[in-house]
Parts: C-alpha cells; structure tokens; sequence
C-alpha cells in the first residue's frame, strides 16, 4: 500500500508541473467582428445601455458617436467639436463628449473623449479606433473576423515593427506601399474600401496606365471629394503580399492609404505603446 501511494504522489507531482505552467499563461481576449463589403463593425457598450453596432477604424484615433445616440444614452455636451476630418482638414460639426464605462465585445477599452456627430448610417451608429486597448498588443485577423487582445508579454513574436505614422495621438497604425524604386509609408484603414488612396499630389511620381479618371465623389465627415482613378503599370508589395498591378484611387490632401481589401489578406498588430504594426505569420488566408 505505501508503494501505491508513492506511485501516486509521483504521477501527481509530474502532471502538476504542466498544469501549473500553464494556467500561468494569459489567454488573449478574443472579438468577434461582423464584416460587409464594405465595413468592419464592433458590438459597442456603453454603461449599461444596450450594445450598439460600431465600425472598427483602423485609420482613425478618435472616437465617433451618433448624435441622437450620445443624448438618448445621457452623454454630456462638452461644447463644439475639436476633431478635424483627415480627409478635408476641414472641422467635424457636432460636440465634444465623453465615453466612459464602455467594451467592445465585452472587452473593456479606454474612457476616452468622442465627437458626436450626425449620422448617415442606419445600421452603424459610432466609430471606433485602434488605440482603444491601453498597454495592450491588438491583433487584427479580419480572415477570421476578430480582434485578438494580448497583454505585452503574451503576444505573439513578430520581429522588427514598424513605426505608427503620425505624431503623438495623432499617430496611426501603417505600412510601406512598396514598389519599384520607391517606398511610400501609409495608414492603415478598414474605413477605405478601395486597395489604395493616394494624394493627387502623387500622381506625377507613380507609373501609370493613363491619367487618372473621375470615378465619382468621397463623403466623409467634414465634406465631399471628388475621386479619381487609374491602374499602375507594375506590382506592389505591402507587408511581403504582391498585388498586381492594381488600380489606385486618389483624392486631393490626406495621407497615403492601404484600404480594407489588401487589410484582409494580412494578419497585423498593432501596439499603441510603443506606437508599431506587426506582420503576423504571412497573410490570413494562410
């Protein structure tokens, strides 16, 4: 009988040293995204109201809430907006307010200040940015629709990042558009439903088929574009993913743009800390 018992004890105290290690591990936060053609949404709460359908928007760093919404959920009125469009330069009506106590798919994120705005958008009533996840690494999968959210010493290895571009809070997650001879660093945006946006500015240095074309009009918050088209005449790399020769929209002012349909090929995180995107494990259909 004593050696059964010692037998045990043993068995014991080898499956318990696993056992151990791993509970110590932090399992990341997962967020389950809803995706259509053209929009990335997020289950946002706030306080005890009622989750509300937010777009998740990788090429913005503030806060966007409906108007009727931020007075029907009692938000206070802080005084006339302070947020500038990044696509006009031009101010965003509405008001100054406040987000607190709130999650993105039960996750809770930064108390942060909002602009409340007009909406157009029946079935999505705020927008929300990447740096919502304080001290925390952000892993963007959109091939499996979802945020994964990692404490600093959990998240996955990745290598060299690359700086935010930007200054300060002004700084967003990018990539290089790379091409032949030229490397062009820009914002990463699930708000952009086209490959790539680029300043008119960069017409003049791009190898295209013909000159761009008017192919219809941008509304964003603080106004109406006109935007324009053309196809390059040689390849483009973004984050190691070759897309041949594509066609690159572009629009006067802003800053260049990789839009949603090359963002879900690429698994990305992004770390608000030391302001640096990550290429994670090729692309998401991998």
């Amino acid at each position: 009988m004593r050696h059964l018992l010692s037998g045990l004890a043993l068995a014991a105290s080898v499956f318990s040293a696993p056992i151990c290690a791993w509970a110590q591990a932090e399992p990341p936060t997962i967020i389950n995204l809803f995706q259509s053609n053209d929009r990335v949404l997020i289950m946002l709460t706030i306080g005890d109201h009622p989750p509300i359908p937010a777009v998740f928007d990788t090429g913005t760093n503030g806060n966007v809430i409906d108007m009727v919404v931020a007075e029907r959920f009692g938000l206070e009125n802080k005084g006339a907006s302070r947020s500038i469009d990044g696509s006009t330069g031009r101010p965003v009506p509405g008001f100054e307010t406040f987000i607190a106590n709130a999650s993105l798919g039960g996750a809770p994120i930064l108390d942060a200040r909002a602009t409340a705005m007009a909406f157009n958008h029946p079935n999505e009533v705020a927008i929300i940015g990447p740096n919502s996840f304080p001290g925390q690494y952000v892993l963007m999968d959109l091939g499996q629709s979802r945020l994964m959210i990692y404490a600093p010493e959990e998240a996955p290895e990745a290598g060299e990042g690359i700086p935010y571009l930007g200054e300060g809070g002004a700084a967003l997650p990018s990539l290089n558009i790379e091409l032949e001879g030229q490397s062009i660093a820009a914002i990463l945006d699930t708000g952009n439903t086209s490959d790539f946006l680029l300043p008119l500015s960069l017409v003049k240095d791009l190898p295209l088929e013909a000159e761009p074309v008017l192919i219809g009009h941008a509304k964003s918050a603080a106004g109406v574009q006109d935007v324009f088209e053309a196809r390059l005449t040689e390849d483009v790399t973004v984050g190691g993913l070759v897309i041949h020769r594509p066609k690159v929209r572009f629009m006067e002012g802003g800053r260049p743009n990789i839009g949603m349909p090359v963002l879900r090929q690429l698994k990305l995180m992004f770390d608000p800390v030391q302001l640096k995107t990550w290429i994670i494990g090729g692309s998401a259909a991998n």
